[in-house]
């Protein structure tokens, strides 16, 4: 029979990791949650029981997801009163001590994604990056996480937060500047599927010859006519003209 997991959390993450455990057998046992709206439809998806404290943490619960924001993931450590379960958290930044320093079985299930409600993933694509404070944990936490993933490897709370960093830089930095593009097409009344093709182009192309064989454009080229034309289109978006500069003159020192 395979492990009871909880969740501390009803967001984004636990849906989908809830999801995923259920598909992979596991049972669902128990979410809690201060959004009761949220936290009991998502048991009731699972017929999980409910609780909105977590002091009341079901003690035969085999994990113990805690997917609060990072900033209260040891604030809720300290709450929970068992010592049975595994713990676990999935931040990317957050240290194994913030669980370890309390618990004796704890665990990191850090899987490298952007995570929406109602969005499909292919969870087994999704690399996992696990810690453990003991060997008990860490077998624990791999046999599961190798249910989720194909792709599960070890990593130090040091790396992951730098891969945590890298991470934030080439996804949420990227998605903010698709927001910028969108802003200057919609000005001009054109849509930003124009530049879909584009993107997938330099993604596939960055990570088939690597991002500095793939760099393209008129920074690189030196090309200061466009640069210069492309400043004064941005005279009155001060904001995207700073980042526009910054990088562009990045790429001129690196090329």
């Amino acid at each position: 029979m395979k492990s009871k997991i909880s969740f501390i959390g009803a967001g984004n993450l636990s849906f989908h990791l809830a999801n995923a455990f259920d598909l992979a057998g596991y049972t669902i046992h128990q979410i809690i949650s201060r959004n009761e709206n949220i936290g009991k439809n998502l048991a009731k998806k699972y017929s999980a029981f409910f609780d909105i404290n977590p002091e009341n943490i079901a003690e035969d619960s085999d994990f113990v997801f805690i997917t609060v924001p990072d900033n209260f993931i040891e604030e809720i450590v300290k709450k929970t009163i068992t010592t049975n379960p595994c713990f676990v958290h999935c931040a990317g930044s957050i240290s194994l001590s913030a669980i370890s320093n309390y618990k004796t079985d704890a665990a990191i299930f850090y899987p490298l994604q952007s995570f929406t409600k109602n969005r499909k993933l292919n969870y087994f694509a999704i690399p996992v990056f696990i810690e453990a404070s003991n060997n008990l944990a860490y077998n624990k936490i791999k046999n599961l996480a190798n249910d989720f993933s194909n792709q599960v490897e070890e990593l130090s709370s040091e790396k992951r937060r730098i891969l945590h960093l890298a991470a934030v830089i080439s996804n949420n930095f990227t998605n903010h500047l698709l927001s910028q593009s969108e802003h200057l097409l919609k000005k001009a009344d054109m849509p930003i599927k124009w530049l879909k093709p584009l993107l997938e182009e330099t993604v596939s192309k960055a990570f088939e010859l690597g991002p500095e064989q793939s760099q393209t454009g008129p920074a690189k080229r030196h090309d200061e006519l466009t640069i210069n034309t492309h400043l004064e289109i941005l005279q009155n978006e001060t904001a995207i003209k700073e980042i526009y500069k910054i990088i562009s003159e990045q790429i001129k020192a690196k090329y």
